[in-house]
């Protein structure tokens, strides 16, 4: 079968039950997701009242940017994901929930995928899709970030991160006493369900990771290096867990 284009994925998409899919989706993602946007949000250095513009890069269905258009009811906001089917439903559900915005498909690791976005966002947020990328195209994407960005505009992301090389065995050791944030089988479902609902691969469930993508090889200060070299201050890591790290920085 051939593969779908965004407009008939949409197509597709109507009369779907969209809150089936989220669910699938937030299931896939793991239960502690929701409070690290609801972090996210919340120390956005800006009144609720303001007309913030916000920028959702690999977006998925769109929760990152939602959790900040839930705090600042007047924002203008584009979402990015280079997936069509991510990008249909993330428009989907922001049309049926009144959020306004563009979403866009674009690969963020080609050149120009930010032709004709704003140049003065005040929030760009990233929540788990940095980590597919290699190092090199993560330091391109965090200046072309930096520069999309107004005076004084916040970067936001969480990504998988690990210990420091010291402390990566007992810390892997205390991990697995822990509660596992996300089942492989949840990844099963979500992605062989929309293959399912497409009628081909759109992911192959065999598939191996891309070759030299970061994955969870960094650190917490991996992460606020990448930052600072991209030219960011005010960096701060908000949040560490048994898995990931949420990070924001500012423009100077």
């Amino acid at each position: 079968m051939a593969v779908l284009t965004q407009t008939e994925i949409a197509e597709k998409l109507r009369g779907e039950d969209l809150n089936h899919w989220l669910e699938l989706w937030h299931a896939e993602q793991g239960p502690a997701k929701r409070s690290s946007l609801e972090l996210m949000a919340a120390v956005v250095p800006a009144s609720k009242e303001k007309d913030v513009r916000v920028l959702d890069i690999c977006c998925g269905p769109g929760d990152a940017g939602r959790a900040l258009g839930s705090r600042f009811p007047t924002a203008s906001m584009d979402f990015v994901d280079r997936d069509p089917f991510f990008a249909s439903l993330c428009a989907a559900v922001n049309q049926r929930d009144g959020f306004a915005g563009r979403t866009l498909v674009r690969d963020l690791s080609s050149p120009n995928w930010s032709q004709d976005l704003a140049s003065s966002y005040d929030v760009v947020v990233a929540a788990n899709g940095l980590h597919w990328f290699t190092i090199q195209e993560v330091t391109e994407l965090f200046t072309e970030v930096i520069e999309l960005l107004r005076s004084r505009g916040c970067f936001l992301f969480m990504e998988p991160t690990r210990p420091e090389f010291p402390f990566q065995s007992g810390f892997a050791t205390w991990q697995h006493t822990q509660p596992g944030q996300h089942r492989h089988e949840d990844w099963i479902h979500f992605w062989s369900s929309v293959n399912a609902f497409l009628g081909y691969d759109h992911m192959p469930l065999d598939a191996r990771p891309p070759e030299g993508r970061i994955g969870d090889t960094l650190s917490a200060l991996d992460w606020v290096g990448l930052l600072k070299t991209a030219g960011f201050e005010a960096i701060d890591i908000l949040l560490r867990d048994t898995e990931k790290v949420v990070v924001a920085g500012l423009k100077p």
